[in-house]
């Protein structure tokens, strides 16, 4: 059994309090789609996805952390070796690419939402069934990390400790997928906030002279959130991009115990790339906000529902 890290510590603690938070604001996505038109957006589906992945990623970590840390399950783990050793060696890397394509499409949908509404991608978008979304989303991460994969060599240390000591070829290739990935992935997402801000800014000047409906205000809003919502998850990722330089760099260093220093700091970088999420979630989206949190006075819904009527008229459009 190991000896916890404040960084441990640190990783439990959010988990029993954002894990379970979490999983109920996907659930209430889930739920919500067959009332409400505005979950059944690709946003949404594209943010269901992600919440799979983040939660997938927490636990996959957590097992291990258990067996590590507490014991539980260590010997069945270290008896289903080699293939227990791959599995755990590459859920890591593979989650983190798994996370920035995720971020890469989810901001893809707020640059066509918002620079292309009435362009071809965002109606094919728009239209795309749902399942489809996330299995691409899945998909796509897959293709990235199999060269990684095809190189795996690696084994446990030992049934007490399962400390993953992998070839030094396996740790360069997991880092430059990751960082290639996460790479294309930063510029692609710069690339089209500044399109997104350059929209936004002129859209603002334009209707300063004109006088705009309250409806009209309330979805710039919504948008302006939504968007700084995925700028936030975009800067998490940046630094889970330096974190696998670190990883790299440390590939080549002999000295294994400074390897081990700079991998305590995995779910620490792992965990808030997860949990920023639901805060963000909670703290940015009025959806969500009107949807799942519990309000003295209740609010008056901003919520589109399914063949409902708002004023005399019809809403499924």
């Amino acid at each position: 059994m190991l000896t916890p890290t404040w960084q441990m510590d640190f990783f439990i603690f959010e988990t029993l309090i954002l894990i379970p938070i979490y999983i109920f604001i996907l659930i209430g996505f889930v739920v919500s789609r067959k009332r409400h038109k505005t979950f059944q957006s690709p946003y949404y589906t594209l943010m269901i996805s992600q919440g799979l992945a983040d939660i997938s990623a927490i636990v996959i970590f957590s097992s291990l952390i258990a067996a590590r840390y507490f014991s539980f399950g260590n010997i069945l783990i270290y008896s289903l070796s080699p293939g227990s050793a791959y599995a755990y060696t590459n859920s890591g890397p593979f989650m983190f690419t798994l996370r920035g394509v995720g971020v890469v499409l989810i901001t893809t949908q707020r640059y066509l939402t918002v620079c292309r509404s009435h362009g071809v991608l965002n109606y094919q978008l728009n239209h795309c069934p749902p399942l489809l979304l996330g299995i691409g989303h899945w998909f796509l991460a897959f293709l990235i990390y199999l060269p990684a994969l095809l190189h795996t060599d690696t084994r446990f240390e030992n049934e007490i400790t399962l400390l993953t000591i992998a070839s030094r070829t396996h740790l360069q290739y997991t880092s430059i997928t990751v960082m290639g990935s996460y790479l294309v992935a930063c510029i692609t997402v710069i690339f089209m906030y500044s399109q997104i801000a350059v929209v936004m800014i002129r859209a603002r000047k334009v209707d300063q002279g004109v006088a705009m409906t309250a409806r009209k205000t309330s979805k710039k809003l919504k948008d302006a959130r939504l968007t700084l919502h995925v700028f936030i998850l975009v800067i998490f990722c940046i630094i889970a991009f330096f974190f696998y330089i670190g990883e790299y760099v440390l590939a080549f260093d002999d000295d294994v115990t400074r390897v081990r220093a700079f991998r305590l700091y995995y779910p620490t970088v792992s965990g808030n790339l997860s949990f920023i999420n639901p805060i963000m979630l909670l703290a940015l989206n009025k959806d969500v906000q009107s949807a799942f949190c519990c309000r003295i006075k209740k609010p008056s819904s901003t919520l589109t529902p399914i063949g409902g009527k708002r004023n005399g008229k019809s809403t499924t459009s």
